[in-house]
Order: structure tokens, then sequence, then C-alpha cells
């Protein structure tokens, strides 16, 4: 298991803006503690020498807590595709043959590099657009979903795309 570096007695002790970043309890070892760790600053000639930044803000925690809260869960999707919620846009990110061959109820086939003004020009920017592609490994729905924020519209992204939305059990449709 990886573990916070200690500070040692001769480092100089970080000042009170310091950046610090919270180590949480183990789920393994829930008798562990959280704790808190400061991040000890680079010298500005550290930095220099080494081309390396030196962090101001606990930006990696921000980030994929970020990215969690913004992906939408295929047991949160589910509902809202089997009602016709309004305003709600499923996307699949894949090339037309792999949607032509499967895709979520619904959904509408969107590939990233065909996205640009003029052929999302019938899209409404009222609507939310959840966007999926083959797995959590595959990036095309990121890319899409990037291009279409990128335009001005609304924009989600499937938790794990279809590989999990398969996996929960929810039915699919071809053509």
């Amino acid at each position: 298991m990886l573990t916070a570096p200690d500070v040692r007695a001769d480092e100089p002790s970080p000042g009170p803006d310091a950046p610090s970043f919270q180590r949480l309890a183990s789920p393994l070892d829930p008798a562990e503690p959280a704790r808190t760790s400061s991040i000890p600053q680079s010298s500005p000639t550290d930095v220099t020498d080494k081309g390396a930044l030196t962090p101001t803000e606990p930006t990696v925690r921000i980030h994929w807590v970020g990215i969690l809260a913004s992906l939408r869960h295929p047991a949160d999707l589910y509902p809202d595709v089997l009602a016709g919620a309004p305003n709600l846009v499923v996307v699949d990110a894949r090339y037309p043959e792999a949607f032509a061959r499967e895709h979520l109820p619904g959904a509408v086939n969107l590939p990233w590099r065909d996205l640009d003004e003029v052929t999302t020009a019938h899209l409404s920017r009222e609507s939310m657009y959840v966007v999926y592609c083959w797995n959590a490994s595959c990036h095309a729905s990121t890319k899409t979903a990037r291009r279409l924020e990128a335009l001005g519209f609304k924009v989600t992204e499937l938790h794990g795309g279809l590989e999990t939305w398969r996996k929960q059990g929810y039915p699919t449709e071809r053509g």
C-alpha cells in the first residue's frame, strides 16, 4: 500500500499557505485514520533546474472528484431513457458501423471527428447530452463530450460506456 511521505526533522516546516493533501482512511483497513500531510515547497532553482512545476493546489484530487461527480451511471440513466425524459439526448460516440451493430435505446450517433457548427446546427442547446463509447478506457466519449461542450452544449458522460451498461443488464438496440 502506498503511504504519504513523512516530513523529516531537518526539513523546513511548510508555511500556513503551503499546499496539502488529505489521505483518506483505507477501505481495506478501516482502523487506519485519515490524515492531512503538507506538500513541501521546492525552491525556485529546483523547479527551473528540473523543469517541473510545483502544484499550488491539490489539483489531482479536484480533477478526479470533478470527473466522478460529472459522470452519469447506467442505473441513473435507464429510468430517464425508459420514461422518455424531455431534453435528454443519449449520444453514441463510436463509429457508425459499431452504432449500427448495437447502441443504447434511442441513442443518436455523433462521432467526435464529425462534430462542428454545421453538423450540430440541428441539435438543441437546451438538452442534456449523455455521451458514451465502448468502455471506461475508450476516450471517444470524452472527445465527443469536450467538442460538444466547446460548441455550447450541456454534456455529461456515461460511466463505463456500453460495456458497463450491458453488464448492468440494461437493453440495447440494433440498426
